[in-house]
């Protein structure tokens, strides 16, 4: 089933065929049915800033092809990362501009995609021996960079790790922390982090 999640700042807007399972506990949402025009509502509705609720668009056909259609509207930044657990330490997580959250990074011209994600957590963290174990649900966030808003994709992967080595957060690229989070506390580091990455935990059964 296709299915899109789109996080601008705080909410979101969700393109599929039926919203079971998309929602977190306690949200409020408006469920309508998807049209090209609401499309472009919307997307002029975040570029002017005023994008203020969560929205469940309904298609009874071409999802991928009306979400490609809001994709249209805005740039789109390609990106790779992953969830890396240790037998022993738990969770790996960074703390990037006071916000705890999974290394990710960039994918650069010519790179595959899990290439990508392994060398942007090695690189965040100093994490070495590194193993993909699945692949993991894509999410989608916007941010607003030099007065443009940009569609940010970032492919996710499972990895684990036995690296036994001192975590070197990658302070050039704002990351002031690297920790392994046991499973039990790793709640309580998420809250406060973006929606998407909650979206990401809850759907990969974390």
């Amino acid at each position: 089933m296709q299915k899109y999640k789109v996080f601008i700042n705080d909410k979101w807007i969700f393109f599929g065929e039926v919203l079971k399972n998309q929602t977190t506990e306690n949200e409020e949402y408006d469920i309508l049915d998807g049209t090209s025009l609401l499309i472009h509502n919307f997307a002029e509705m975040v570029k002017s800033g005023t994008f203020d609720r969560n929205i469940a668009l309904i298609f009874t056909k071409n999802v991928k092809e009306s979400f490609e259609q809001f994709l249209g509207y805005f740039d789109v930044l390609e990106a790779a990362g992953g969830i890396v657990k240790h037998k022993n330490n738990g969770y790996l997580m960074i703390k990037r501009f006071g916000v705890w959250d999974f290394p990710k990074g960039k994918i650069e011209k010519g790179e595959r995609i899990a290439e990508a994600a392994l060398r942007e957590v090695e690189e965040e963290t100093g994490v070495q021996n590194l193993e993909i174990e699945s692949e993991l649900p894509t999410t989608y966030h916007m941010y607003r960079y030099a007065k443009q808003w940009i569609v940010k994709r970032t492919y996710w992967f499972l990895m684990n790790s036995d690296y036994q080595g001192k975590l070197i957060p990658q302070e050039e690229e704002d990351i002031l922390k690297a920790v392994w989070v046991d499973q039990d506390k790793l709640s309580t580091y998420l809250k406060g982090t973006y929606g998407n990455l909650i979206d990401l935990v809850r759907q990969a059964g974390i």
